[in-house]
């Protein structure tokens, strides 16, 4: 926050603010990595192959009314937001998408790996060593909300990403990998940009 409040302000364009913001995040990496040095335990545990065939619960992740595996599950919720945005990138316009598509890419490659780096990658590891996967899913889940609160977004749309918090710690515990997590969290950060819910 430091960094964003005294770092970024001379930022020539909204753009470029927001960019600099996003890769801000190494600075929370630093620490973090640190920390993983000192105590002889991985930086990530998640960092391998994905088990795509490994099932995952809906709604509640280890436990609900219907299972089904990572592959079909992450199939399914990139579909939905590719559903819910559409509307919202039909309604930009076709030069407004011309406009931002290369800071789309460098913003949603950039913030999702950094932010899941951070969240599903090195605090997901320690805390469920210390707390259990469960409580670990939890915990990054509101802190991952609460993040985006510091970054001016409304409760509800925090409340929001908490909840894709969960399902995004849930990917990553059941297919015991963070690529799962990265590649929706990249999708939806192109919809997000597109629909214009990060530069307006």
């Amino acid at each position: 926050m430091y960094i964003n409040a005294h770092g970024i302000v001379q930022a020539e364009s909204r753009e470029l603010h927001i960019f600099l913001n996003r890769l801000s995040l190494v600075t929370v990496l630093i620490p973090l990595v640190v920390l993983s040095l000192f105590s002889s335990s991985p930086f990530i545990r998640y960092w391998r192959r994905p088990e795509w065939n490994e099932y995952i619960y809906f709604p509640f992740i280890w436990s609900g009314f219907h299972q089904t595996k990572i592959k079909f599950f992450l199939t399914i919720a990139v579909t939905v937001n590719i559903l819910i945005c559409t509307p919202f990138v039909i309604l930009n316009g076709w030069s407004f998408i011309q406009e931002v598509w290369l800071l789309t890419i460098i913003f949603s490659l950039t913030n999702a790996v950094l932010e899941e780096l951070i969240w599903r990658g090195a605090l997901l590891s320690r805390f469920s060593e210390q707390l259990g996967e469960k409580w670990a899913v939890i915990i990054t889940s509101l802190g991952f909300g609460l993040q985006h609160y510091s970054l001016g977004f409304p409760w509800l749309a925090c409340l929001a990403f908490s909840v894709g918090g969960l399902f995004y710690g849930g990917l990553t515990i059941k297919s015991k990998s963070i690529v799962p997590s990265i590649v929706w969290h990249v999708i939806l950060n192109v919809l997000m940009v597109l629909s214009g819910f990060i530069l307006k």
